[in-house]
């Protein structure tokens, strides 16, 4: 649906006294009607979400979704027909498994602040995963791990509460003094293997 010319000429008013910017007809056309249609994407996304949940008032347990979903979990894409929602979200069959036999708590669904995935480990704390798996077996991290179907790993969650130490970037966690030890002691090894590289280049030009 196009916006008419009325509607157009108020969203550059808006949009003037919003940015101090001047908006073409053209500009200010594209831009509202892109505007409209973010907020009909959002409109429908909460009619969905209201259906389900009605839904779930039938079938408190939960259901199979139609179409291709994004897990809350691992955040991956659940082929159709295996998406599976019900008060916590959308979960793929894997996370959904983990959540029901109790590996993994119901809440981090929806509370994506209340845990660390892998791979933030390495982007906040550069604590890179061979490391994460080590510092787990010793005790250092408390991973809450969700299962494929052979048993092996398929998702680790680090919960907050369970790794305070991970909480803060800037705290000497465990999990970064392993690491700052790590790095220092490859960076001893570099050290030394330039000084002998040196003093052998400086006996043969000695000999020379």
């Amino acid at each position: 649906m196009s916006l008419s010319k009325e509607s157009i000429d108020e969203f550059k008013v808006i949009y003037k006294n919003k940015f101090k910017k001047e908006l073409s007809d053209a500009e200010a056309s594209e831009a509202a009607n892109n505007l409209i249609g973010l907020f009909k994407i959002l409109y429908d996304c909460e009619v969905k979400d209201l259906q389900r949940k009605h839904r779930l008032k039938k079938e408190p347990e939960g259901f199979h979704l139609d179409g291709e979903y994004t897990c809350s979990i691992c955040h991956r894409q659940v082929a159709k027909g295996e998406s599976w929602y019900d008060k916590w979200g959308i979960k793929c069959p894997l996370c959904r498994k983990a959540v029901k036999e109790g590996s993994v708590p119901p809440f981090v669904c929806k509370d994506r602040d209340s845990w660390y995935a892998m791979w933030e480990l390495d982007k906040k704390f550069k604590i890179k995963h061979p490391t994460a798996r080590k510092l787990i077996r010793q005790g250092k991290l408390k991973a809450r791990i969700v299962a494929n179907e052979n048993g092996d790993p398929y998702e680790y969650i680090f919960l907050k509460k369970e790794n305070p130490d991970l909480i803060d970037p800037d705290r000497k966690s465990p999990a970064r003094k392993s690491y700052d030890r790590n790095y220092n002691k490859v960076m001893d090894a570099r050290i030394r293997e330039e000084k002998k590289k040196s003093r052998k280049e400086k006996e043969l030009k000695t000999r020379r």
